[in-house]
């Protein structure tokens, strides 16, 4: 998942990770619209409905190759304030995390722990 996809990460709050799946709340302004990502190994299919997001080769979707930190497997899929992301083995975007209504367990112990207190950048 590339730095210019239509969530920044950052800005996520967990509520609910196992693993290297968590499902997170984009408090931000920008949230509007929905997207999404699914890769196998370095092999991407996007599609963005959103105002103001990168635009993709064919219009809403499009292919993509991406060479730089590309998983087995990834996804993200947002819809306005809900995003659902996951990636095998856990990357910079998608870190393994261990959350539960909202309480992280791992790899920090806080409630409603912002992502980007988690990520490795």
């Amino acid at each position: 998942m590339a730095g210019d996809d239509a969530v920044d990460e950052e800005k996520l709050v967990l509520c609910c990770a196992l693993c290297c799946h968590n499902c997170s709340v984009y408090p931000a302004a920008d949230c509007l619209g929905c997207s999404g990502k699914v890769g196998l190994c370095c092999l991407n299919m996007e599609f963005c409905c959103k105002p103001g997001a990168p635009c993709l080769p064919c219009g809403c979707c499009g292919p993509q190759c991406e060479m730089d930190g590309c998983s087995c497997f990834n996804m993200q899929a947002h819809c306005c304030c809900c995003v659902n992301s996951a990636a095998f083995p856990c990357n910079d975007e998608v870190p393994a995390a261990v959350t539960i209504l909202g309480l992280t367990l791992y790899p920090k112990c806080g409630c409603m722990v912002p992502m980007k207190e988690i990520m490795n950048r």
